[in-house]
């Protein structure tokens, strides 16, 4: 039996998914060009930040996560939403998020009594929005994936739009 199971994990198709769902604000829209990083090469990468909410509906708590985009829609529908994002307009959204990690780095303080500077250690997640599934800018629904799986709003409209263009 043990036999078996060594077979069937070491097949390259045999993987596991690790995904969150939830909901919350979207935030940092920004491209990422690893050729600028200490002389890394690849290819831009569009990445975001979700402030996604917990707990009590009328005193959430929030977990940030700071993610690559990843689904070639999600990367339509986020760079579609950094303009509204970077006008500080609430950009709520219900996301999915895949293959969620913890990410450490160090940050200098200074103490602002005595002025000593030390090194902090933060911690955040880090992951890859692979879905989004609802998309409201201050209160608007701009974009629905309903459970059949199609999607509607005005931001399918714009996708459909400069789909045809190009």
């Amino acid at each position: 039996m043990n036999q078996a199971i060594q077979t069937k994990t070491s097949t390259p198709s045999d993987y596991f998914d690790l995904h969150t769902v939830g909901c919350g604000y979207l935030n940092r829209v920004r491209w990422v060009n690893p050729s600028n990083r200490g002389g890394r090469q690849g290819k831009p990468f569009l990445c975001c930040a979700i402030n996604a909410m917990h707990g009590k509906a009328c005193e959430p708590s929030y977990t940030y996560f700071d993610l690559r985009v990843s689904a070639e829609d999600c990367k339509m529908l986020v760079a579609q939403l950094e303009q509204a994002v970077n006008e500080r307009k609430q950009v709520f959204v219900a996301f999915k998020i895949g293959d969620i990690y913890p990410h450490q780095y160090d940050v200098p303080v200074r103490d602002k009594q005595t002025r000593d500077e030390h090194i902090e250690s933060r911690v955040l997640i880090k992951g890859r929005l692979i879905a989004l599934t609802h998309v409201k800018v201050d209160g608007e629904v701009l974009y629905q994936l309903t459970p059949e799986g199609e999607a509607i709003g005005a931001l399918v409209d714009q996708e459909q739009a400069s789909g045809t263009e190009g």
